[in-house]
């Protein structure tokens, strides 16, 4: 089974102009390489000037233990809001 794994991935491309935002292990966080937007591990932005969380999308495992993302389309678990991405 999936043990272990999240019920969202993040679509790891800053809000801010769409650099890819990979994760630094050492700080737990997602940085930015451009412009040095941060974001915790659930992709909420801790320091701009990102203006918007991390896309969500949905992980489900299937029968055979294949993760499939799917869209997002419920609240924003981190702000309450509608999801801005498409």
């Amino acid at each position: 089974g999936a043990k272990g794994l999240e019920t969202y991935a993040l679509n790891a491309t800053c809000t801010h102009l769409g650099c890819v935002v990979p994760w630094q292990r050492a700080e737990t966080m997602y940085r930015c390489p451009c412009h040095g937007s941060q974001y915790d591990k659930a992709g909420a932005v801790t320091r701009g000037p990102a203006p918007l969380p991390l896309a969500l999308a949905r992980v489900e495992v299937d029968d055979s233990d294949n993760v499939l993302l799917t869209p997002w389309t419920e609240a924003d678990f981190r702000t309450g809001a509608k999801p801005w991405w498409k």
